[in-house]
């Protein structure tokens, strides 16, 4: 069964919105659009002090009327300029422990109240620390004021698009990037728009720093972008203690068309090698042919395309619908859904339990059978017997006293038990070698020993010592491999008793 998500990457001057149908078969989007805002402020107070026509209500009113919109599950974006990110060290791992002190630990370093803003965090991996940090959790904490991100969401949820997640601007594309294309292992990421970058600092398929800034209006943009990143990668230098040098930079946004020759030139000022993204092409994703797809290209598709496949893909990230701003049930909407789904639910309840008391009827019909079969066998093989409690134990206790008797005079078995067994091989495996002993199957007549050890050297000394045992009568390695993984020596050992 499809489902429809649609992104909206909403920017302080454009909106793209993507649709994405998502199915056993793959992705597909199945509409997309691109809506230039005509107010780059997109809530400017008016000259009374009262508040403006809001530029998004009309882009978004076209975005609906133009896609089949009806029954997706909408995630946005948050402009990037908006937010603030910060690159901290937690002393402990646990990430509900680092949610409840995050707004402490920020508190001092903030421009306002920590009431006043709402926090999310991307806790950056182990195999990404600085120098005696290891019992730390790097993180990247992104902060935005709750009035904007109020104003936003109001917006949407007037036009019937509440989104299930608002996620930091660009950090979709980066996320996706590092999930599914085939980058470098030290790689930066450029979100680009007509006057505004937010940087991603890539390192072993990791975010490790975000950085968001305003871009030049002057001559020179590109060079001025360039100083910009230089600045961000000495940051970044000195917050981790490490040299690092981008192997590529990967760049997508609707800006970058702005730039004449934009790839040609930062490879030249920079040194490293600049690429354009596409993750739509990156993920399989097919493109249908639909009339608000016409002409659009991956720089103006990818954030958009990026937050819907969060979304299918399961995936979280930097995400600021939380506490007072987490997704409300709606009980209300799908009230008579649920109605129906608890009748149901009744009903089946119902045709369980009358299935399981018939089951059960019918197996203590059959359980009473099977008992009066037994009793009639006992009484043939035991007719002496006049007393009959409990048939299949009484059966058992008499053929033990068969077994007893001189039937069998012959038959002896050996009584070997297997704690002494235990003991045995502990005493004769010598406390140097370097074994683990993982499996130890006994029988009658031997017993199967299975590990693992650092060398080959070290089977045939545990088969030597072994076979000195006097319980022991014959010790045979019947395998021994070495484990690619973990380079030790797998071994098993049939024993004879």
């Amino acid at each position: 069964m499809s489902r429809k998500v649609l992104g909206l990457d909403i920017r302080h001057d454009a909106i793209a919105a993507v649709l994405v149908k998502s199915g056993i078969k793959g992705n597909w989007v199945e509409s997309c659009m691109y809506v230039p805002l005509s107010d780059q402020n997109l809530f400017p107070p008016s000259d009374d002090g009262e508040e403006a026509e809001n530029p998004l209500i009309p882009a978004l009113e076209m975005i609906a009327e133009k896609m089949d919109t009806d029954g997706s599950v909408y995630v946005a974006s948050f402009p990037g300029e908006q937010i603030s990110y910060r690159n901290i060290q937690i002393p402990f791992k646990d990430q509900k422990k680092i949610r409840q002190i995050l707004p402490f630990e920020l508190e001092p370093t903030l421009p306002l109240p920590v009431e006043d803003i709402i926090i999310d965090f991307h806790a950056i991996s182990d195999l990404i620390k600085a120098p005696g940090s290891r019992d730390h959790t790097d993180i990247i904490v992104a902060a935005v004021e709750k009035p904007g991100l109020k104003l936003y969401l109001d917006t949407l949820t007037s036009l019937e698009m509440e989104p299930e997640m608002m996620i930091a601007g660009g950090y979709a594309a980066a996320l996706c990037l590092t999930k599914f294309a085939n980058i470098p292992e030290n790689c930066l990421f450029m979100d680009i728009d007509n006057d505004k970058c937010s940087v991603f600092i890539i390192i072993s398929g990791q975010i490790c720093l975000i950085r968001s800034f305003p871009i030049s209006s002057n001559a020179g943009r590109t060079q001025s972008l360039c100083n910009d990143i230089q600045r961000t990668l000495a940051a970044f230098e000195e917050i981790f203690c490490l040299d690092f040098q981008p192997d590529e930079i990967h760049v997508t946004g609707y800006g970058v068309d702005n730039f004449a020759g934009f790839e040609q030139d930062a490879e030249r000022i920079l040194g490293i090698p600049v690429r354009r993204t596409d993750i739509v092409r990156d993920t399989g994703a097919t493109i249908k042919k639909h009339p608000t797809t016409i002409g659009k290209t991956s720089a103006q598709l990818d954030n958009a395309y990026a937050l819907a496949l969060l979304e299918t893909e399961g995936m979280t990230g930097l995400n600021f619908r939380k506490g007072s701003f987490a997704p409300r049930q709606h009980w209300a909407e799908h009230k008579s859904s649920f109605i129906k789904t608890g009748i149901l639910a009744v009903l089946l309840f119902v045709s369980v339990f009358s299935t399981v008391i018939i089951d059960s009827y019918s197996k203590e019909k059959k359980l009473e059978t099977l008992n009066n079969q037994i009793t009639t066998i006992f009484k043939s093989t035991f007719p002496d017997v006049k007393r009959i409690v409990d048939p299949l134990h009484q059966m058992r206790i008499a053929m033990e006293e068969v077994k007893k008797g001189d039937i069998f005079p012959e038959e002896t078995e050996k009584n070997i038990r297997a704690v002494d067994i235990l003991s045995e091989i502990s005493r004769h495996i010598p406390k140097e070698v370097d074994v683990e002993l993982t499996r130890l199957l006994i029988s009658s007549e031997n017993m199967q020993i299975s590990g693992n050890t650092d060398t080959y050297n070290s089977v045939d000394e545990i088969k030597n010592q072994l076979e000195k045992t006097e319980l022991f009568k014959e010790v045979t390695i019947t395998s021994s491999n070495i484990e690619k993984r973990t380079s030790r020596v797998r071994f098993k050992l049939k024993v004879q008793l």
